[in-house]
């Protein structure tokens, strides 16, 4: 590409530059003319690309590209002999010589990218090219070949998103996530030009649909991966814009909020949700989540209850609701939540504390008496205990604390996974040792399954 030299400050001062010089940069504008040279080179770059053994291919664009040189050699002026290089350049896969001839072919003759036989379209067949080779690179494992062959790509034609789309994953891979957000933003960019060039109406369609959204999914979780908060909340709103009641981005847009510093405004978005009956269980978790934090304690009761209704197994939400109707002081609410929840987790110490004082302030002293008793009988305890839903199953931490079993010994917790309808998926144990009294011991458990886990419950095995 040419690029013309700025100028220069010395001790000697522009004067020494005269501005008349500048006009010696001018390139003077010609149309394209087909010599002789060009007939004989055309037909060998469509002989060229005719050949279908590799190595033959390459030698004929080679040969066709020695007459492209004698072209230019007896009319340099002319742009047409910089169009038939860069189509040989292309067969040769020189992706960046190629984007430099066609530079030039334009720079003679603007208009020759929007005809029809102008460099536009030898611009995008390179792009073609340029992307094959990419994808190659990648499913080869060669990545980094992969990056450099997309933006060669772009480089030569900046009318189509799918190089920047996948550019995008490659670099986040790499682990460039600014590179990464450079791509996403590169492919709105084109997705939203009146100068990109999608095949057809389908395409299009594609391209402001589905690429639309992922690029914005992704920009919106590296935003705020690198702590730029507020260009989270802003794609969240132009997402919204599109699909106004969806739960799960108002939830996302909620959070994107509370880390820009609009705390008011996340709790806005939060209470917006609550006024919704379609929204996944995720979505009210969340919701309650912040609103707890918030110290919005009824209307997180309200959260944590539509999750439990949703996904009656959902054991943190069924714990955080029990805990939010004891700071509202509904003990009378909580007692059976806190109930069901000594059901699914059986050494939970705080669910037992809890259930014993509510039961004894409402004077249900018997069976106060028979949790507390149940209580000061734990062998050990399980805290801290937290799901952590995927698409294809789910995760358990927590931990386990010592009260009086022999050092070394361990515990096995047989969990039972539940989707949203509370329907039991399988099982998966945990064998955790035990160490000195009051020292928690981590474990973990996952469980893979065709849906996403929404609930839990174990049993200790004996």
């Amino acid at each position: 590409m040419w690029v013309r030299t700025g100028i220069i400050l010395s001790a000697i001062g522009l004067m020494s530059i005269p501005l008349q010089a500048r006009a010696q940069d001018a390139t003077e504008q010609r149309t394209p003319d087909m010599t002789r040279h060009l007939v004989v080179a055309a037909g060998r770059l469509q002989q060229a690309q005719s050949e279908v053994e590799d190595s033959v291919r390459l030698a004929a664009y080679r040969a066709a590209l020695e007459v492209v040189y004698e072209a230019i050699e007896d009319d340099p002026g002319n742009p047409a002999v910089y169009l038939h290089m860069g189509w040989a350049r292309i067969g040769l896969h020189e992706y960046a010589a190629a984007d430099s001839a066609f530079d030039k072919a334009e720079e003679i003759y603007p208009e020759y990218f929007d005809e029809d036989d102008g460099t536009g379209p030898f611009r995008e067949d390179g792009w073609i090219d340029a992307y094959n080779d990419a994808v190659n690179r990648g499913e080869a494992g060669d990545r980094e070949g992969a990056v450099m062959f997309f933006r060669l790509a772009n480089g030569l034609y900046d009318r189509r998103p799918e190089a920047y789309l996948n550019l995008g994953t490659h670099l986040y891979n790499l682990g460039d996530a600014e590179g990464s957000i450079e791509a996403w933003e590169g492919a709105l960019r084109v997705i939203g030009s009146p100068d990109s060039r999608p095949p057809d109406d389908e395409a299009r369609e594609l391209w402001e649909g589905q690429y639309w959204v992922t690029a914005q999914t992704n920009l919106a979780q590296l935003y705020g991966s690198v702590g730029r908060a507020d260009e989270t909340v802003r794609v969240y709103e132009e997402l919204l814009e599109r699909d106004p009641n969806n739960t799960r981005l108002q939830g996302e847009l909620a959070m994107a909020m509370a880390q820009s510093g609009e705390g008011e405004g996340a709790l806005s978005v939060y209470d917006a949700i609550l006024e919704t009956d379609d929204g996944s269980p995720l979505d009210y978790f969340n919701a309650g989540i912040t609103l707890y934090q918030a110290e919005s304690f009824e209307k997180a009761a309200i959260a944590f209850e539509k999750v439990i209704t949703r996904a009656p197994m959902f054991r943190d939400a069924l714990q955080n609701l029990a805990e939010t109707l004891r700071l509202t002081g509904r003990l009378a609410d909580q007692i059976p939540h806190s109930a069901r929840l000594l059901e699914i987790d059986p050494n939970n110490e705080r669910a037992l504390q809890m259930h014993v004082r509510a039961l004894a302030q409402l004077d249900r002293q018997d069976e106060a008496r028979e949790y507390l008793t149940r209580l000061q009988d734990l062998a050990f305890i399980v805290e801290n205990l937290e799901l952590q839903p995927r698409s294809d199953g789910g995760r358990v931490v927590g931990v386990v604390v010592n009260n009086t079993l022999t050092v070394g010994e361990s515990v096995t917790l047989r969990f039972t996974f539940y989707d949203g309808e509370g329907t039991p998926l399988g099982t998966a144990d945990a064998e955790v040792p035990l160490s000195d009294p009051n020292t928690a011991m981590q474990f973990d458990v996952s469980f893979d399954a065709e849906t996403i886990v929404l609930g839990y419950s174990y049993e200790v095995m004996q």
